[in-house]
Formats: structure tokens, C-alpha cells, sequence
């Protein structure tokens, strides 16, 4: 039976999941009959996990046991305390996607352990790496990670024939990005991409539970703020009502806020509170939010050296672009009509399912129905370079630089006669290091010289595999010369994804040895359960361990590059042998 690949879209909200069907990309209902599940996890008493609507609907009755908008902490040391238990954003997040898959599969007939998941353009390689790693926890073989905004253009443009230039503008629950890409005949070739990590539809329902806060005191002299006691499930309804007015705005003028209890007056009887907003009222509440979008919306057309004028489409996604204001914020910049042909929830979905299509991810038949393969040409989102003496970040490679890309900066010695310099990489827009920005470090040995006399040239080398950058360090009158590999790491080890996959499945990644015989070369190397040898054949290429033409053998046998892990009775401590 052949395996199937499911796209992803874990969102901040809402998440999806989409197959090519018929060589259409294809919504897969959940187990629920919805075409979206909400991003809400349900940790009952006991070790029963509820995801989705289902968890939704627990919030207000418990609060404390419910997680929702985990992605705004992927990548973090956020820890979420649920009784005595404490679980990483990647532990929350595996169970999210499970149940994506899991439904998937159960509709489709069809075992689906490969998935492409999408991420902001504007994520960090750490961020990007707890997706993929929570991915892995939930028994998942993560075949790529993919820009929410590129998905949103090949959902829109796998079957355009005609060079197009699109503007991608991604107001989602939690994240803002923006896109510039050029589409056609099968092409999508990113031009830029800007965003905001701090910016979402979150932000808006805060605004406007903070608004709401404010007028009960007004009205009713009652601080939710400061109410002791039970105010977790009051402030959970009232953030659900600040959801619900929210949507109710994009229909209609005007909507009620009621929440039916408050608290009790002096003579015990119950104290409620109503208020009718408008339109205008709300949109001049979340005025700055819409505008904060502009700068990176100007930043990638001019990273893109395009004036407005020469978009030919703009998309909108994201559940936030449903607003009216954000609409005619859009429609004003570029003074034409957004596409409304695809459902800006749905859209990420159905890209993550055609990106299947990229030659290598999965086996394929050519038809006439949809052009295959699909060819991807990305750019970097944030800049790289590395730390000097004065403690800020020069930067060797800058954002929106097209991969794959090899780029040289020359350095020189801080120090008098120093004899040793650090190469230390970061990731960032910022003058100086940015939190969550940094890459990595190593030393090289130089020529002793006065300060200013040495040539250092520093190489940047970035493929078009995400997560993995070769760093080259030369001192020319030493002749010395030093290359790592820089590979995004998570914030979890091994070990650490491993206890979680444990409690999660049962299962773990298998931990081996890999010796390659010809050069003696050995690596301690995790098997994921659900990826197929041949999977582990181009991860250990990556690596450097495995040469071209090399096949991987267990006990004296060769292994077949279509054989899940899982079935080849490997076992933790076993050795392979690359020969």
C-alpha cells in the first residue's frame, strides 16, 4: 500500500489537515465532520487527552487543564503546569497534530506517518525546529517544514499557467507574515517575506476583553483583574464572548456583549452586564494592530523591488482577514480587490497537500490534471552573521537572499597576538544578538599578529534543506581553515523528545550506532519509527556519514530503502553498517 503525505497546517487557532485527491488538494474532515480543529488541548483527570472542539467546549468548566495557542510559544522554555505535571509547547503541540493525522488516516483508508507541516515565514530555526520535533513525538515522519504564505500560493497557483507576481498577507491567530513570490507553470519562486512573530488575531481578542474589563468597572464598580476566587472560568467566558462579537462584527454593523453573571449586589441578587458595539467602535479599537501590518508589508515589496502597482493578486489568509477593516486596510494600500476564491482558513491546508508534490517527497504518476512536479525556490527570512568585538552582529548573509546561496566576509584580529578567534552565529534583523537568535560557535587557530593585521574570511553556505548552514572559517597567514555544520537544534535533546514520545505512544526513537566501514566514521544516531530506510539513507547523506552508492546494513543484511524502521527489528544499542 503506498504511503500517503499529509499537509499540515498547525495554526495558533485553528488547524487543518489536506491530501491530494484525484490531483486536487483535498480538505480532510475530522473525526468531528469539521474542515478545521481547533488548536485546544484537554488534559482530563486521569491520562485521557481531548483535542479540538471537544476541548473547547471544556474551557470555561476547566480552565486549568485547557491549553489553547500553544504555537505562540513553540521554540521557548514556556512550560504548561497541568496539575503536578509540567509539559513542553512541543508535547502540547504533538497531540494537536496527531489527532490531525489520525483522523486523516481513519478518512482516507490509507496509514499517512509522513507529513509536511507550515510554519510562519518569519519563524526562527528554533521555532521551526519544535514543530518538526513535535511532529516526531507524535509518531510522525516529518518529510518537510513549509512558509505558511508559500503554502497559501500553491493552493492558489498549482494549476496557473501564467507569470504572476502575488502578495501573500497572513493575519493569523497568533503571527503575521507577508509574502512576495512569482508563480507559473508549476514555479513558485519566493521573492521576499517580512512579518511580525508578536501579531495576531490573539492580540485582537485581548484588546477587546480589556475593553470589556474596563467597562464592567465603569458600569458595575467590579475589577475582573482583581476578583479572587472561581475568576478563571468568568474570564474564560468572557473571553469566549469577546471571540463570538468578534466574528458577529464580520457580518453584521453592530453586536451584543452579554455575559449573564458577574457576581452578586448586596442584597444577593445576580449582577449581569450588556453592551452593544459597533463596527466603528470596534475598528477604532484595533486600529494600531491593523496598521503595525504595513511595515512588513512595505519591507518585502521593497526587499522585492516592487511597487503595489505591480501586484498582479493578493491573497488574504488567516482567520483575522475575515475583519472588514483588514480588508479595506488591504484594499487601500493597493487599491484593488483582495482574491476571495479560496477560504483563507482553509488555504495553508491545501498548499502544505500540494507541496507533496515537490519531486522527492513522495512516489508519483505524471497526469494531466495537475503539473508535476512542483518546483519551491525560497529565500531566507532572517538575516545571519556572526558577533564581533564590539558586541554587535555583522551580518554575512541578509533576509530575503536566495537559497541555496554561498556568501564570504572578510574579519581581522580584535587583539594584539591573539592566537585563537571565536566564530560565534546568529540569526536576526537586530544590531545586536537576539534572544532565541543564536546558531552556534567554534574556534580556529590563527598567526599571531598586531591587532587589525589578520584576514579571517568567514563563508556562509546555506542549501535549500531547512535547518542546516556550513560555516567556514580561514585565516589566510596560518593557512588554517575550519568548516562546521550548523543544524537547527531543538530545545528539547534527544533523550528529552524521546520521554515524551514514550508517554505519547508508547514508542520511542531508536537509539543506534552507525559505523561507515570505508572511513571508520561513527555517529550515536536516533531512528524515528515511522520514517522508511530510505528516509535514513538521505538524513545520514546530510550528515556526511553516508556516501553515494553506500547501503545500510543490520546484522549482515541489507535494508531496503522502502522499509519503515519500525519493521526491521531494530533495536536500541544495535549497530548499522554503511558499506
Amino acid at each position: 500500500m503506498q504511503r500517503e503525505v499529509i499537509g499540515i497546517d498547525f495554526g495558533t487557532t485553528n488547524s487543518g489537515a489536506a491530501f491530494i485527491e484525484f490531483d486536487e488538494p483535498t480538505i480532510i474532515e475530522n473525526s468531528e465532520n469539521e474542515r478545521v480543529t481547533p488548536s485546544v488541548v484537554y488534559f482530563k483527570d486521569g491520562k485521557d487527552v481531548v483535542v479540538g472542539s471537544a476541548a473547547k467546549r471544556n474551557t470555561i468548566a476547566n480552565p486549568d487543564r485547557t491549553v489553547a495557542s500553544i504555537k505562540r510559544h513553540m521554540g521557548t522554555d514556556h512550560e504548561v503546569r497541568i496539575g503536578n505535571e509540567s509539559y513542553p509547547p512541543e508535547y502540547v503541540a504533538a497531540h494537536i497534530i496527531k489527532k490531525l493525522v489520525s483522523d486523516a488516516e481513519k478518512r482516507i483508508g490509507t496509514p499517512a506517518p509522513d507529513v509536511i507541516i507550515t510554519v510562519p515565514a518569519y519563524f526562527m530555526d528554533s521555532q521551526r525546529q519544535a514543530v518538526k520535533d513535535a511532529g516526531e513525538i507524535a509518531g510522525l515522519n516529518v518529510r518537510g517544514i513549509l512558509n505558511e504564505p508559500t503554502a497559501a500560493a500553491l493552493a492558489f497557483g498549482f494549476q496557473e499557467d501564467d507569470e504572476r507576481k502575488i502578495l501573500v498577507y497572513d493575519f493569523g491567530g497568533g503571527t503575521f507574515d507577508v509574502s512576495v513570490l512569482t508563480i507559473g507553470g508549476g514555479f513558485f519562486d519566493v521573492d521576499a517575506t517580512s512579518g511580525d512573530n508578536h501579531l495576531g488575531g490573539d492580540d485582537i481578542d485581548s484588546r477587546l476583553e480589556e475593553f470589556i474589563v474596563d467597562k464592567i468597572k465603569e458600569k458595575h464598580k467590579i475589577d475582573l483583574t482583581k476578583k479572587k476566587g472561581g475568576n478563571r472560568a468568568l474570564l474564560q467566558s468572557l473571553r469566549e464572548e469577546a471571540e463570538r462579537v468578534k466574528i458577529q462584527l464580520s457580518d453584521k454593523e453592530r453586536a451584543t456583549i452579554h455575559l449573564p453573571y458577574l457576581s452578586k449586589n448586596g442584597r444577593g441578587t445576580p449582577i449581569a452586564f450588556s453592551y452593544t458595539l459597533t463596527r466603528q467602535e470596534f475598528n477604532e479599537l484595533i486600529y494600531d494592530f491593523i496598521e503595525r501590518t504595513r511595515k512588513p508589508m512595505q519591507q518585502a515589496l521593497d526587499d522585492a523591488a516592487l511597487h503595489p502597482d505591480e501586484i498582479d493578486d493578493i491573497l488574504l489568509v488567516g482567520g483575522t482577514t475575515y475583519i472588514p477593516a483588514v480588508q479595506e486596510f488591504v484594499r487601500d494600500f493597493f487599491g484593488k480587490e483582495p482574491e476571495h476564491r479560496i477560504d483563507p482558513i482553509e488555504v495553508v491546508s491545501l498548499g502544505a497537500a500540494v507541496a507533496t508534490l515537490k519531486d522527492g517527497v513522495k512516489e508519483k504518476e505524471r497526469s494531466e490534471g495537475i503539473r508535476r512536479p512542483v518546483e519551491i525556490s525560497d529565500v531566507i527570512s532572517r538575516s545571519i552573521g556572526v558577533s564581533v568585538a564590539d558586541g554587535t552582529v555583522s551580518k554575512i548573509i541578509t533576509r530575503n537572499t536566495k537559497i541555496p546561496i554561498t556568501q564570504t566576509k572578510p574579519f581581522t584580529n580584535a587583539g594584539d597576538y591573539v592566537d585563537e578567534v571565536i566564530i560565534e552565529v546568529h540569526q536576526g534583523e537586530s544590531l545586536y544578538p537576539e534572544e532565541d537568535g543564536y546558531l552556534g560557535e567554534f574556534w580556529i587557530d590563527i598567526e599571531p599578529k598586531p591587532v587589525g593585521e589578520s584576514r579571517i574570511d568567514v563563508t556562509f553556505e546555506i542549501g535549500e534543506e531547512f535547518g542546516i548552514l556550513h560555516v567556514t572559517a580561514k585565516d589566510h597567514d596560518s593557512g588554517n581553515e575550519r568548516t562546521v555544520k550548523m543544524e537547527a537544534v531543538g530545545r528539547l535533546t534527544k533523550g528529552k523528545k524521546n520521554k515524551w514520545m514514550r508517554k505519547m505512544l508508547k514508542t520511542h526513537a531508536i537509539e543506534v550506532i552507525v559505523e561507515n566501514i570505508d572511513t571508520r566514521d561513527i555517529l550515536n544516531y536516533y531512528l524515528n519509527p515511522s520514517a522508511s530506510i530510505g528516509d535514513v539513507r538521505k538524513d545520514l547523506m546530510k550528515k556526511g556519514i553516508l556516501s553515494e552508492g553506500m547501503s545500510i546494513f543490520y546484522d549482515d543484511e541489507e535494508l531496503d530503502d522502502k522499509t519503515l524502521v519500525r519493521d526491521t527489528g531494530i533495536e536500541d544499542g544495535s549497530a548499522l553498517e554503511l558499506r
